[in-house]
């Protein structure tokens, strides 16, 4: 957690009813991941509820009860379907491929830090066991090949037995990551 994304959340929060669904929304979008979200809806539930509950109780005073449960439960079904639909799976004859789309939040500029960031990141939306076990072991496999498509453009390979993954950063902070499975 970071102290600008904390001051976001805090701001976001304000607002009543909405303040928890603007935090997932800002956060899933810079994160892509549903834990790390999750913990910043947590930092801004207290100052929505204490706003709605406010606004109801002096305003509208018989629906109090009911608006307050709409900022404890909207978030995390929107954080949800905001993470996850950045994950495809292609079949062809020859292989499985699964792509991503992760949003990094890194200053680092080492390669295996960001291999090791994006891979973990994607292994942990991947819920097919047979997937899992597969890719689990990547890690202990050859170096990785880092190139330069040009200036805003870093690629990073890795392959592994019958596993090929590539992950192409760009300048927006997001990377795309294309795992092929032979059969």
């Amino acid at each position: 957690m970071t102290k600008k994304d904390i001051i976001i959340s805090l701001l976001s929060a304000i607002p009543p009813i909405v303040g928890t669904s603007i935090i997932s929304f800002i956060m899933s979008r810079k994160y892509g991941d549903l834990k790390e979200v999750i913990k910043y809806i947590l930092l801004g539930l207290p100052i929505t509820l204490g706003t709605t509950y406010y606004l109801f109780v002096n305003v509208i005073p018989k629906y109090a009860d009911y608006f307050l449960l709409i900022p404890a439960i909207i978030p995390l079904p929107m954080s949800f379907l905001l993470t996850r639909r950045n994950m495809t799976i292609s079949y062809s004859e020859d292989y499985i491929e699964i792509k991503f789309k992760i949003p990094i939040n890194m200053t680092s500029h080492d390669p295996h830090e960001l291999f090791n960031y994006v891979f973990n990141k994607a292994l942990n939306r991947i819920r097919n066991p047979y997937y899992y076990y597969k890719l689990s072991g990547v890690s202990n496999c050859s170096g990785l090949k880092v190139s330069y498509l040009n200036e805003d453009k870093l690629v990073i390979r890795r392959k592994c037995g019958d596993i090929d993954i590539r992950i192409v950063i760009s300048s927006k902070k997001i990377a795309d990551m294309v795992i092929d499975i032979s059969y």
